[in-house]
């Protein structure tokens, strides 16, 4: 009756292992498919499109932030530290630290 038991154990291991390898290899293939590659490409493309058009929006953001001190400063709003230098043309003047 031992042998019986451990006959029907390891044939249920033997048949459970063959489909999880199967499906394992299935799954392999058709990861090398063409179709799948061009897929995951494409999510990847678009994935960078996203990052650089979230980084050129926070760039631009931050741009006018530090516009905004700059001007604070030069109209006299801002900290002392921000001096104009004579003599560097237009009306707005040349900033300096």
């Amino acid at each position: 009756m031992r042998r019986l038991f451990w006959l029907g154990i390891g044939a249920a291991a033997g048949a459970s292992s063959t489909v999880w390898l199967e499906r394992k290899v299935r799954q392999r293939l058709d990861a090398l498919q063409p179709d799948h590659a061009l897929h995951v490409a494409s999510e990847r493309a678009r994935s960078a499109g996203r990052t650089v058009v979230e980084a050129v929006a926070e760039g631009r953001d931050a741009m006018r932030t530090r516009e905004q001190e700059l001007l604070a400063r030069r109209d006299g709003t801002g900290g002392p530290d921000l001096r104009l230098v004579p003599g560097s043309g237009g009306s707005s003047g040349t900033a300096r630290r």
